[in-house]
């Protein structure tokens, strides 16, 4: 694996985000997470205003894998963008 650079966006309540954080932990996968249920509203409705072309309905997570964007825990498509397949 490369050093692509992982960000997450998730949320504190979500069984699937929790899963995601634990499989990259599990593979040594150094990422970013931010809790979006605990950010301002302002913030966070900013954030849901820049991502509505990819991410309308608001699902989680998210995780920016380099360039691409991948909502929910799709693990093999996760593990392809970042060569653990």
């Amino acid at each position: 694996m490369d050093k692509t650079q992982v960000r997450l966006l998730v949320l504190t309540t979500c069984f699937q985000c929790r899963a995601l954080k634990d499989l990259l932990t599990e593979y040594g996968v150094p990422f970013e997470s931010t809790d979006v249920d605990l950010m301002l509203k302002d913030d966070r409705d900013e954030l849901f205003e820049s991502m509505k072309d990819y991410n309308e309905k608001k699902a989680f997570p998210v995780a920016y894998i380099g360039d691409e964007v991948i909502v929910g825990f799709q693990k093999s498509l996760i593990m392809d963008t970042l060569g653990l397949a």
